[in-house]
């Protein structure tokens, strides 16, 4: 029996020395996430990384507030905005000058802020529109009338053009045309809304990316809103640049689930195959470790960008980069949130394929990079016991009955407005390497913890 480890992971002999111990290995074990050590899905590209709003506006100049760290640290890479939620209310109350003009300064705040830390912007017309809430007075279409929305959107393609805005630019058509809380009309206006402002776009941005359709309801064989949308888009020839949509909440299921549904509907329409953003994920008490690993690891798992959701109002929209800082005495501080950010920052190299479990209410993300393993693991608003389950290290040489040195990571969470320090070192622990698999209990000790697991994986 061999107990392998490199020693760039060891902190000090003495403190391994007293935890090290042999875990006996079950098989058949109930709540089950896997890790497949054999099947690589790619590089790592830190998908779940960016947020909705979350920058504060600084004029029209980039934010100069979050100190750069706490950006640059997750690796940062995309944000979503168009003025919402400021003293200005949008164009159809209160037209170019009292109502669009502030909004979409803040938006170029915001545009410049993403920018500047290399991520991509998504800009939200609905609230440069002032359709938050629903209770905008006139919405594109109304009564077959299309010329306010074109005199609106010709504003919004000249002041893109007039402010170097192309660069990284996506255009996400409209916010959740599937709920009355942004689009306050029926879907057939909505749909036709969507095929000529993406015609109107293409002619005028021929390079800029566009989203859609963004709606508050992931996709599912049933919904006939997609089908609607997606029949519109084939016959019509404005099939989006990325497919988008929220994931919001346990009613919404999960990537699992929705994207088998996704690419059924897709087929059935012959749409082409493209990119896909959740450009929202998490319900607002989802939005803590353990369940942002467990979205972390199902975005991760079908190649989708990720924005986390904002669920706060006003000014505090425009900060704290979607519930992720804090701030203590005057300055931003990490949250427990963010030190789990940091740490998926950090896991560079391969993803691996992994499953989750069967319920599926815990899942994993995991990379190798050389002779490293990194792993997390959550629940989603759980506070249940599970396994993960590691599979394929008879590729790398161990043998039967080897122990395999753990290292254990803990990662807390008090709320987004409580700093919390780095994970948790929980030092090493060792599994015995039993039929093809090692077996890592995990036991959450709240149903907001996550963990981490790093393996030193030894040459064949």
């Amino acid at each position: 029996m061999r107990f392998n480890y490199l020693s760039f992971l060891i902190a000090s002999p003495a403190s391994i020395l007293s935890v090290v111990r042999a875990t006996p290995t079950t098989a058949a074990l109930p709540n089950t996430a896997t890790v497949n050590l054999n099947n690589s899905i790619g590089a790592t590209k830190f998908l779940a990384s960016g947020f909705i709003y979350g920058f504060p506006d600084n004029g029209t100049n980039a934010q100069t507030s979050i100190p750069d760290y706490l950006i640059k640290d997750i690796k940062f890479g995309a944000t979503r905005a168009g003025g919402a939620q400021i003293s200005a209310p949008g164009w159809a109350s209160g037209g170019y000058e009292g109502g669009y003009q502030k909004r979409f300064e803040s938006a170029l705040s915001n545009y410049r802020s993403a920018r500047k830390y290399g991520g991509a912007f998504i800009l939200l017309p609905h609230d440069l529109w002032g359709a938050q809430g629903g209770g905008a007075p006139q919405f594109p279409g109304d009564d077959g009338n299309w010329s306010e929305m074109e005199k609106f959107w010709n504003q919004v393609i000249a002041d893109v053009k007039d402010n170097d805005m192309l660069d990284g630019l996506v255009i996400d058509i409209w916010n959740e045309p599937d709920g009355s809380g942004f689009w306050a009309r029926s879907w057939a206006q909505y749909v036709e809304y969507y095929v000529r402002t993406t015609k109107l776009i293409r002619a005028a941005l021929p390079d800029v990316l566009i989203s859609g359709p963004s709606t508050a309801h992931s996709p599912s064989l049933d919904s006939e809103n997609w089908k609607a949308w997606m029949s519109a888009v084939a016959g019509n020839q404005t099939v989006p640049d990325i497919y988008s949509w929220h994931q919001i909440g346990e009613w919404e299921r999960e990537p699992d689930s929705t994207v088998p549904d996704f690419n059924k509907l897709r087929a059935d329409y012959g749409l082409p195959e493209k990119p896909i953003d959740v450009n929202e994920y998490g319900w607002n008490t989802e939005q803590n470790p353990a369940n942002s690993v467990y979205y972390i690891s199902q975005l991760e798992r079908h190649n989708i960008r990720g924005l986390r959701s904002n669920w706060a109002s006003g000014s505090d929209l425009h900060d704290y980069m979607g519930n992720l800082v804090a701030k203590k005495n005057g300055q931003y501080v990490p949250n427990g949130d963010w030190q789990l950010y940091k740490y998926y920052a950090e896991m560079v190299g391969e993803r691996l394929e992994t499953i989750a479990a069967s319920d599926p209410q815990f899942d994993v993300f995991a990379v190798r990079e050389r002779l490293v393993l990194k792993v997390i693991a959550g629940t989603r608003s759980l506070q249940r016991n599970g396994t993960i389950t590691i599979t394929g290290l008879e590729s790398l040489g161990f043998a039967s009955s080897d122990l395999i040195g753990v290292r254990r990571y803990r990662f807390d969470w008090n709320g987004p407005q409580a700093e919390v320090g780095k994970p948790v070192d929980l030092a090493f622990i060792t599994y015995r390497f039993t039929e093809g698999t090692i077996n890592i209990p995990f036991a959450p000790p709240t149903n907001t913890t996550a963990f981490s697991y790093e393996i030193a994986l030894r040459r064949s």
